[in-house]
């Protein structure tokens, strides 16, 4: 499904040699349930978010200000949250605290930030669907004679005593441990457990199921066709910092109703007074990781591969500087002390979508195209030239599209619009330039 550009001149010659026809065609609007746009999520683990719980303390005004940021529906209307079940270790930029460091402990999520953060969103946007996911396990559930057995309980103990402190009830449980093989054992255990549960809070049988958080891998998929019982277990696949799916995926979504994801998803990689990265222009905005390469991303994963969520990790850096990835994010919120936090250009960058696109809109597929490659990093969309995002209300006939350019030349759009209500009426443009 994706686009390429057929041509061997440079992305500035092309640019420069060919004007783009975009056409809005209504009746090509994708309105398979499982393919409506999700809108943007966020990632909170790895300590990420730590640091609000002293923001939270010290200028509850400015936490409140951040909640807005990032949840409310001027800001980038999160509408996914995904949260770290903490184990103790250290998962790349810190240490998720264990909510049970013994069998017989009583669950307590009031350790580290991401309960009461989900907590706190839900009364910014009580649309907000939650997630949790394990990067690790607690010792007393890796020793257990029967780990599928204590990692259960660890799972049930978790979700009721969230429910009990804060009474926040998730929508979604990642089954598979973080970027690792796939455990279609444990999948199909956690969720045939679920299924049956009888003794919860609430209807923890209508917790769906994503799997397998792998590294722009699609594994699971093959197996999901190959054993009709994990395929019936997992109700979204959810892959890493890749904007394209395989084969076997694409069955499982047009074939199977499933929806994809993209799971975890990386935030610009640059502070915007160009501590790290800082292109000659000074824009800031472009290179690998940068907030072009970021947008190409999210505008290239569903015609690339049919999935419907973008998930940040993370979307806020409230960790202190020095530790790994401090550098990747859309707000930075590390000085309590002083309630200050800045809003970083990928904030700025992802206005585009949160601001334009609502969750439930239809992808507009004739309008949507990410002619660009895998590569730099193995995660970066490199020579795009032609990249584009559409999708409308159902209901209104309202339509958005998004045009990234990556090259150093204009580049001139002429735009049809049909089959859509509002396809007559006038539009407005909105620009963000380095």
């Amino acid at each position: 499904m994706t686009a390429s550009a057929g041509t061997a001149l440079t992305p500035k010659a092309y640019a420069e040699e060919h004007d783009m026809v975009l056409k809005i065609d209504g009746k090509t609007a994708v309105t398979s349930e499982q393919k409506l746009y999700r809108g943007l999520g966020m990632v909170s683990g790895n300590n990420t978010s730590r640091l609000l719980i002293d923001y939270k303390q010290e200028h509850p005004d400015k936490y409140e200000e951040l909640l807005q940021y990032m949840f409310g529906e001027d800001g980038l209307g999160i509408t996914h949250l995904k949260i770290e079940m903490g184990a103790d270790i250290n998962s790349s930029s810190g240490t998720e605290p264990a909510v049970m460091r013994a069998e017989e402990e009583q669950a307590d999520v009031t350790r580290g930030a991401g309960y009461m953060l989900a907590a706190d969103a839900k009364k910014v946007n009580p649309d907000l669907t939650l997630d949790m996911l394990w990067w690790s396990v607690p010792r007393w559930v890796s020793d257990a004679e029967d780990v599928n057995a204590a990692k259960y309980k660890w799972y049930k103990d978790t979700l009721t005593a969230a429910y009990d402190t804060y009474g926040i009830e998730f929508d979604y449980v990642s089954a598979n441990q973080n970027e690792r093989a796939v455990d279609a054992e444990w999948i199909k255990y956690l969720s045939s457990h679920l299924k049956s549960e009888t003794d919860c809070p609430y209807d923890f049988s209508k917790i769906k199921i994503v799997a397998a958080d792998e590294v722009t891998a699609w594994n699971v998929s093959g197996d999901m066709l190959d054993d009709e019982q994990l395929r019936d277990a997992v109700d979204v696949i959810g892959s890493h910092y890749t904007s394209w799916y395989d084969a076997n995926t694409q069955i499982l979504s047009d074939e199977y109703g499933k929806e994809i994801w993209f799971s975890e998803a990386s935030a610009p990689m640059t502070y915007p007074k160009g501590i790290y990265k800082y292109d000659g222009a000074g824009s800031g905005l472009v290179g690998i990781n940068g907030a072009l390469d970021v947008a190409n991303r999210i505008i290239t994963m569903f015609p690339g591969g049919a999935m419907t969520l973008y998930e940040f990790q993370p979307v806020v850096a409230s960790f202190y500087d020095g530790s790994t990835y401090c550098h990747k994010q859309l707000i930075t919120a590390n000085e309590p002390w002083s309630g200050y936090y800045t809003l970083d250009n990928g904030f700025y960058m992802s206005l585009h979508f949160s601001q334009f696109f609502k969750k439930g809109w239809t992808f507009i597929e004739s309008a949507c195209q990410g002619d660009g490659k895998a590569g730099g990093d193995g995660h970066a969309v490199v020579d795009s030239i032609n990249s584009f995002m559409t999708a409308a209300d159902p209901e209104t006939g309202d339509y958005s599209t998004v045009i990234t350019n990556t090259t150093d030349v204009p580049i001139t759009y002429t735009v049809k619009v049909s089959d859509l209500d509002k396809a007559s009426e006038s539009v407005d443009i909105w620009e963000t330039r380095g």
